[in-house]
């Protein structure tokens, strides 16, 4: 069965529907992408032709996948997209940024749906109705649109990625475990972008203590709120790649701590 006959045989007539999937869940490194398309009546019947050739996004090749994301932008009622970078999956673990993810896509859309098949055999909690499909990009249509548009939006990330982290070979890899990123890995280090939650990335890290101790001095050099929200990407980004992740889950609580503090602080002035 065609992916919109599919759709069309599960959804009430005369309603808008939404798909959604996400990109780069099993990379190490990168942010996880996920997206919302949505369809409806009018969009089937001026359309068809075009989402009757959408397809699960792993068996499009790149240049294709590029082409169809930019036509289902330009025909979709609306579609939303949505990162979560590294630091928030190696803090949240990957499933729950990548529901994190699916929420704020929804949540992004400019057209309401009445409901939502969604990718897999966990449901976001959107807060609209949703259906749990199973290889679901392979199944339905708006499914498989919002596969196109989270894949086709993180190679683009993935390969502007490349450029400010020369040698990775992200724009080849796109993030993920192949034998190549192993060895630029080993070769360069651990990134700021990679997950350093997982364990290949996290056994190929080269740590740096003294760069810890440094993290927590500046941490507390912070006197304001400002100065304490620039310091994440001033300093603990770039350092990312060289700690221990329970080293940065204190460096956390730490922000943490002060972060309460300089709010209660501006809050009783």
């Amino acid at each position: 069965m065609n992916p919109l006959d599919w759709d069309l045989g599960n959804v009430p007539p005369g309603v808008a529907w939404g798909g959604v999937d996400e990109a780069g869940r099993g990379a190490w490194a990168g942010p996880v992408v996920a997206a919302c398309a949505v369809l409806d009546a009018a969009a089937v019947h001026k359309w068809g032709h075009v989402l009757r050739g959408v397809r699960d996004s792993k068996q499009l090749n790149p240049d294709r996948r590029e082409v169809l994301a930019a036509e289902l932008k330009a025909i979709l009622p609306a579609y939303a997209i949505a990162e979560v970078d590294s630091l928030a999956i190696d803090r949240e673990n990957i499933l729950e940024a990548t529901m994190m993810a699916m929420r704020q896509a929804v949540a992004n859309l400019t057209l309401r749906p009445r409901i939502l098949f969604i990718d897999g055999n966990r449901g976001p909690r959107t807060g609209l109705p949703e259906r749990l499909v199973v290889d679901g990009d392979a199944v339905s249509c708006a499914i498989g649109a919002a596969s196109i548009l989270a894949k086709a939006h993180r190679d683009a990330l993935l390969i502007a990625l490349e450029e400010r982290y020369p040698g990775y070979g992200f724009g080849q890899h796109k993030g993920y475990g192949t034998a190549l990123h192993r060895a630029r890995i080993e070769a360069l280090g651990v990134s700021p972008v990679h997950r350093i939650s997982y364990a290949p990335v996290a056994a190929l890290q080269r740590v740096d203590e003294e760069l810890r101790d440094a993290l927590h001095h500046s941490l507390d050099r912070c006197a304001s709120l400002a100065e304490l929200q620039a310091w994440v990407d001033r300093d603990l980004r770039p350092a990312y790649g060289r700690l221990k992740l329970v080293w940065v889950e204190t460096l956390r609580r730490r922000y943490a701590d002060r972060l309460a503090r300089f709010a209660n602080r501006e809050g009783l002035e």
